[in-house]
């Protein structure tokens, strides 16, 4: 295998599992963003994928010409000082949010599969999570490229099993679910722009792998479609079970337990995964960010993050999810379309 075709997959996975965390490969996020518009739910997602590679394409190559090599150099260009100033405060909170919301996931399976108090879990959790932050880029990269994989083709497995061995008597399109906004188009593009909050601020950093401009332009593009290739699939599922997943933390969870306790062990593994990786990347992201800001040893913010983090994540997976992310995503629709403008006015 080529370098360059290693530097693709390695910023392809890394764009891949900073947007597939524990809200996405549980469903979560699925069926809150798009499976409450039924048709329109899949023409929401195929939007978003072509929007995350555009995005993903379209930042990865000013990074290249550019030379960027941290988010900084990416951020006030685009966007302007003082608006770089707000996004930046902006990005710092979200990144803080993110590792929270996972950390909280993490914590909410721990304590369920071990009989933990929540608390406990949630603490165990933010100490491994502070374990693997201590490392630089590479050592994220590296998570990713060897965790990518594992998740898609995980999530791919399980969805197309389900598909397959579904009981047809319970397919029914009855239930509560309900859209995030009164249409798909806008929900299809809060979805983006959240996730592009951090996601940019990961690519931004990814200099050292872009050793040719098509690498950025093919990574862009390979995490966009992988990304909506699987959320495809999980509406797909979602959509069949419709009404028994409203209200659920973890409806892919929720509808492997009709399939028995290995199949559910073996997906709570796999959001395990989704979760754990999305969340070392956002608390190094947001170490990183703090780290600009301050003049204080990096460890010590680590250490610090880690533990501001417990109490927040105690109030629980969805509740988190529900209440930031829709806030996060109306905010992130200005970088998204300033990524654009700027492109589309070079063009």
């Amino acid at each position: 295998m080529s370098e360059e075709i290693k530097n693709i997959y390695k910023v392809a996975s890394i764009y891949v599992t900073t947007i597939i965390g524990a809200g996405f490969a549980s469903g979560q996020e699925i069926a809150r963003f798009f499976s409450g518009y039924y048709k329109g739910g899949f023409y929401g997602i195929v939007a978003a994928g072509v929007l995350f590679a555009i995005v993903g394409w379209f930042v990865l190559d000013r990074v290249y010409i550019g030379r960027i090599k941290n988010y900084e150099e990416f951020l006030y260009p685009t966007v302007g000082w003082v608006f770089g100033r707000v996004m930046d405060i902006v990005v710092t909170l979200f990144m803080f949010s993110v590792l929270s919301i996972m950390v909280a996931g993490l914590g909410s399976i721990l304590s369920d599969k071990l009989s933990f108090s929540l608390p406990l879990g949630v603490t165990i959790m933010a100490f491994v999570c502070m374990l693997l932050m201590l490392t630089d880029i590479r050592g994220i990269v590296a998570l990713s490229s060897l965790i990518t994989p594992i998740l898609i083709l995980g999530i791919v497995f399980t969805g197309f099993y389900v598909i397959i061995f579904r009981d047809s008597s319970v397919f029914s399109m009855t239930g509560t679910l309900k859209g995030i906004t009164n249409n798909w188009v806008l929900s299809s593009l809060i979805y983006v722009s959240y996730n592009s909050i951090m996601s940019v601020v990961v690519m931004s950093n990814m200099l050292p792998y872009l050793k040719t401009r098509k690498t950025g332009v093919l990574a862009g593009i390979l995490g966009g479609v992988s990304l909506c290739a699987v959320a495809l699939l999980l509406n797909t599922v979602i959509n069949i079970f419709y009404s028994e997943v409203s209200g659920k933390d973890f409806p892919i969870l929720t509808i492997l337990e009709k399939y028995g306790a290995y199949f559910t062990s073996f997906y709570t593994f796999i959001l395990w995964l989704a979760m754990f990786s999305s969340a070392v990347t956002s608390g190094y992201c947001l170490v990183d960010r703090i780290g600009s800001k301050v003049k204080i040893n990096r460890k010590l913010i680590t250490v610090l993050t880690c533990i501001l983090i417990i109490p927040v994540s105690c109030f629980g997976f969805t509740n988190l999810i529900a209440s930031l992310y829709t806030t996060f995503g109306y905010i992130g629709l200005f970088m998204v379309f300033a990524i654009l403008f700027q492109e589309f006015k070079k063009a």
